[in-house]
C-alpha cells in the first residue's frame, strides 16, 4: 500500500514536471514571435516613414523647381504641386500647359479672350467654376490660384473621360472636345496626337529631366 501511495506520487511529480516543461517552451516561443512581430512592426514604420520623408523632401524640391522655373509666387507653386498629387496628375503635364499657354504669365490674354495662366475661355471657365461652386469672375482668371485652380480641374476631367490618353486630353483641352471629335475624324488613323499635344508632352519631358539633374 505504502508503495503504491510512493508510486502515485511520483507519477504526479511526472506530469506536473511535463506540464510545466510544456508551459515553459510555449511561453518561450510566445515571446519568440512577439519578438518577431514587434520587429516586423518597427522594420514597418521605419520603412513608412523613410517613404514619408523622401515624399515630402521631393514635393519641397519640386515646388523650389516650379518656383525658379515659372516665378509665380512659392504658395502657387506649392499649390501645383498639392493640386497634381490629389487629382492625381503628372505636375510637369501642367507645367507644359501654362508654358505654352500663357509662357507662365498670370496677366496674358489671347486674341479670342482667352484668360490668365491657362489661357481660359469663359465657355470653359464658368461651368468648371460653377462646378467647383466657386463665383465665376472673367477678372479673377487673371488670379493665379483661381486660374490654376480651373485649369488643373479641366485637365483632371479631360484625363478621366479619355482614359488618362494624354494626348486626347490636351488635344480636347486646346481644341475642346467637340475640337477634339472633328480633329480626330481627319487625322490619320483617327489619332489624337497634334501639334498642341506633341509640344506640351515634350516641354514636360524637358522640365523632368531638369528637375531629375
Amino acid at each position: 500500500m505504502k508503495h503504491e501511495k510512493y508510486l502515485t506520487i511520483l507519477l504526479v511529480i511526472c506530469f506536473l514536471s511535463y506540464f510545466m516543461m510544456v508551459n515553459l517552451s510555449m511561453t518561450a516561443g510566445a515571446e519568440d514571435l512577439s519578438d518577431y512581430q514587434v520587429n516586423k512592426d518597427v522594420n514597418k514604420r521605419d520603412a513608412l516613414i523613410y517613404t514619408l520623408r523622401n515624399s515630402f523632401l521631393e514635393e519641397k524640391m519640386l515646388t523650389e523647381f516650379t518656383h525658379v522655373l515659372t516665378n509665380l509666387d512659392y504658395s502657387d507653386c506649392e499649390f501645383i504641386i498639392n493640386e497634381c498629387k490629389s487629382q492625381n496628375l503628372d505636375p510637369f503635364i501642367i507645367l507644359g500647359i501654362i508654358k505654352k499657354e500663357s509662357d507662365f504669365d498670370p496677366n496674358a490674354k489671347g486674341a479670342a479672350g482667352e484668360r490668365g495662366l491657362g489661357q481660359l475661355m469663359e465657355n470653359t471657365a464658368r461651368p468648371v467654376a460653377e462646378n467647383l461652386g466657386y463665383v465665376y469672375d472673367a477678372d479673377k482668371l487673371f488670379d493665379a490660384r483661381y486660374n490654376l485652380k480651373l485649369t488643373i480641374t479641366q485637365l483632371s476631367y479631360l484625363m478621366n473621360i479619355y482614359g488618362n490618353d494624354v494626348h486626347k486630353a490636351l488635344t480636347a483641352y486646346n481644341r475642346g472636345q467637340k475640337g477634339l471629335e472633328e480633329y480626330m475624324k481627319h487625322s490619320e488613323g483617327n489619332s489624337a496626337v497634334s501639334d498642341y499635344s506633341v509640344k506640351v508632352v515634350k516641354l514636360a519631358e524637358d522640365y523632368r529631366v531638369s528637375f531629375n539633374k
